[in-house]
């Protein structure tokens, strides 16, 4: 089975819907609602992920930051 992922504008997605959910061979349509793409709400959802697991202390076992990001290159590298 393949998803597909399509972007509309809001006034023609009930439209596309409609029109998909007649096709016999569409298996489901699902909708999900993203932001108008400014900048503000871009902003607003990192914020919300940032305050969502800043309690996590996420990276609280990386004793030397510096070495850490040398030693995640080097796999990029090697990986090339």
């Amino acid at each position: 089975m393949t998803i597909l992922k399509v972007m509309v504008d809001d006034e023609q997605a009930d439209a596309l819907k409609k029109l998909l959910n007649g096709i016999d061979i569409v298996k489901s349509v699902e909708e999900e609602q993203f932001g108008n793409g400014d900048a503000n709400s871009s902003y607003n959802r990192i914020k919300g992920i940032l305050e969502s697991t800043k309690e996590k202390e996420l990276f609280k076992d990386i004793k030397d930051p510096v070495e850490w990001q040398r030693n995640i290159r080097k796999e990029w590298d090697r990986d090339l």
